[in-house]
């Protein structure tokens, strides 16, 4: 259960994401959406470089959001305070990074990639205070070992899963699970959220997710 220090500050998921509503919900924490406008992912050399930028940077967006349409409190005492998360997620196989395929057609060839092989799920966490401008951030990397897929496996599961905003093209929560022969590290992370690694840095804020 939450103390009651924890619901003075409520946590804002910067992201669009279902699948980290969906770990969040699960959680049972407060939690509120707000989605980075305007923000484009870029992609550094270093996949952990790339999850550690887009990851700050997105929570940094919401921050400003909410401060140039003032729901931020400047106040000392009692003032409303938001635990802004940030996340970014890519897969890492070799020297290639797929994000969020462009078409379906991108998502086959991800998948073909995929097939049979070992991949690495990448991804960044930020929390930020909203009154402080303070924040922590971490990541976490989870290998991942695709079956070998037949091109009918693949093109009938593009025509049952929306694969478009999902790195890889694979929802892990989804019918992607049958596409998966082995796990090694969190499974979370592989649908975009790294549990342990989030609730470490709410606890940087005095926020414990668990008493």
């Amino acid at each position: 259960m939450l103390e009651e220090e924890d619901h003075k500050k409520k946590i804002i998921l910067a992201s669009a994401s279902p699948r980290r509503r969906e770990i969040l919900k699960l959680l049972k924490l407060d939690f509120k959406v707000i989605e980075p406008e305007g923000y484009e992912e870029k992609q550094l050399k270093n996949p952990y470089r790339t999850v550690t930028y887009n990851s700050i940077n997105k929570a940094r967006n919401v921050y400003n959001y909410i401060e140039e349409y003032g729901s931020r409190s400047k106040k000392p005492d009692g003032a409303e305070q938001f635990l802004i998360a940030g996340f970014d997620t890519i897969i890492s196989l070799g020297r290639r990074y797929l994000g969020k395929p462009a078409d379906n057609g991108e998502a086959i060839e991800f998948l073909n990639i995929l097939s049979g092989k070992v991949h690495r799920v990448i991804s960044g966490v930020c929390v930020l205070d909203s009154i402080s401008g303070k924040f922590y951030s971490d990541t976490e990397s989870t290998r991942v070992k695709f079956r070998k897929l037949t091109t009918k496996e693949i093109e009938r599961y593009i025509d049952k899963e929306d694969a478009l905003d999902k790195a890889g093209a694979y929802n892990i929560f989804g019918r992607g699970s049958l596409l998966v022969e082995k796990i090694d590290g969190c499974f979370y992370n592989v649908a975009g959220l790294p549990v342990v690694k989030f609730a470490n840095l709410l606890k940087k804020f005095e926020f414990k997710v668990i008493g």
